[in-house]
């Protein structure tokens, strides 16, 4: 399952409706989503996902397609930083 795809079904079960009918890029805002709700929202992604997720990270994310972008390129850099020999 694909990142969008599985913030998508959470944000169904957090937010209501289904996954299908939230527009991955409208804004979070328009979701019904506000800032209490979106912290909220990103403790559950790092609990779904595994790893923290900073909030400069997500700082000027608007859409929840922006957010998996950005939960991709920290997944890159986790899987990058794990990997790296020891020095």
């Amino acid at each position: 399952m694909d990142t969008l795809t599985r913030i998508k079904e959470l944000a169904a079960t957090q937010f209501g409706g289904t996954p299908d009918a939230i527009d991955e890029n409208a804004p979070v805002t328009e979701l019904g989503i506000d800032s209490l709700g979106f912290l909220e929202f990103m403790f559950e992604l790092e609990d779904k996902f595994g790893f923290p997720i900073p909030q400069e990270a997500v700082q000027n994310v608007k859409t929840l397609r922006e957010l998996a972008t950005a939960i991709d390129g920290l997944r890159v850099a986790n899987t990058d930083t794990s990997s790296s020999p020891a020095a």
